[in-house]
């Protein structure tokens, strides 16, 4: 018993550290591989340090590693058509948003979609293209999306200019969605972009534009999985409005329906429990 628990064990290190040179393979290419070999085994001769406890490969680790000891190459020297495909098999919508966002907060906001998919399931399949001179850091991507609790499951550089990315989205939230708090009134200060806001167990949300606004209000419901639940829209100038909240809603966006420079003054909100 005692024997085949030791070759268990075994094969699962042997297996683990097939598994890691592959994923840096996967990361750098072949011949950068073959040419870095004997730094790459002494950096990662402990690889049991660059899975988590699921056996899932700790990319952010995995990637610092490799960058701060100059392996990984994501200069072109010159501008090239990149295509990057994401790939992931939880609420595609609000996933979609996370990637998004996730591309925003590194400075990307001009690219091109080449193929959006996703299923009833939950699957989406996401391929955009840019112009760039470098390709997106994936460390610096990685991190983004662990702000969201999401993490890569796995990445791929398919020759020079193009990779993928499967990515766990399953426990996802939203870092910049501001938590209401029942009773209390929070101002938002002038927005950069619509205000996203996180509820639980609210009946009503209560909003006042600040003097100096001119609010056309747009506010959308969304559930768990960013889904919409209501849409309310006014075309009228409103000071204050006060909103059923529908049922099954976790996140509202409000915005104006013209201009976010109608209410760049800010807004209070205040939301009341069921």
């Amino acid at each position: 018993m005692i024997k085949k628990l030791l070759l268990i064990f075994t094969c699962s290190i042997v297996l683990n550290a097939n598994s890691l040179d592959e994923r840096i393979i996967q990361l750098i290419g072949n011949n950068k591989f073959v040419e870095n070999k004997g730094l790459i085994n002494y950096l990662f001769s402990k690889k049991s340090d660059y899975y988590d406890v699921n056996g899932t490969v700790k990319y952010v680790d995995l990637l610092n590693k490799l960058q701060e000891n100059g392996l990984l190459y994501l200069s072109f020297g010159k501008p090239e058509d990149l295509t990057i495909t994401f790939n992931i098999s939880h609420d595609p919508i609000k996933s979609l948003k996370i990637v998004s966002d996730s591309l925003k907060s590194l400075g990307y906001y001009h690219y091109f979609t080449k193929k959006l998919s996703y299923t009833q399931e939950g699957e989406l399949n996401w391929t955009i293209n840019l112009k760039t001179e470098a390709a997106i850091d994936p460390l610096m991507l990685s991190k983004e999306f662990e702000k969201h609790n999401c993490k890569p499951t796995d990445i791929k550089k398919e020759g020079e200019l193009s990779w993928i990315y499967d990515v766990d989205t399953s426990l996802s939230t939203f870092n910049d969605a501001k938590d209401l708090i029942t009773g209390e009134e929070i101002d938002l200060k002038k927005p950069l972009r619509p205000y996203f806001l996180k509820v639980s167990n609210a009946s009503k949300i209560l909003i006042d534009s600040k003097v100096g606004n001119r609010w056309f209000p747009h506010i959308v419901f969304y559930d768990r999985h960013l889904t919409i639940v209501d849409v309310v829209k006014k075309e009228q100038r409103h000071q204050k409005l006060e909103v059923e909240i529908p049922q099954y809603t976790k996140y509202i966006k409000i915005d104006d329906l013209f201009t976010l420079a109608n209410i760049k003054r800010g807004l209070s909100v205040t939301i009341k429990e069921k």
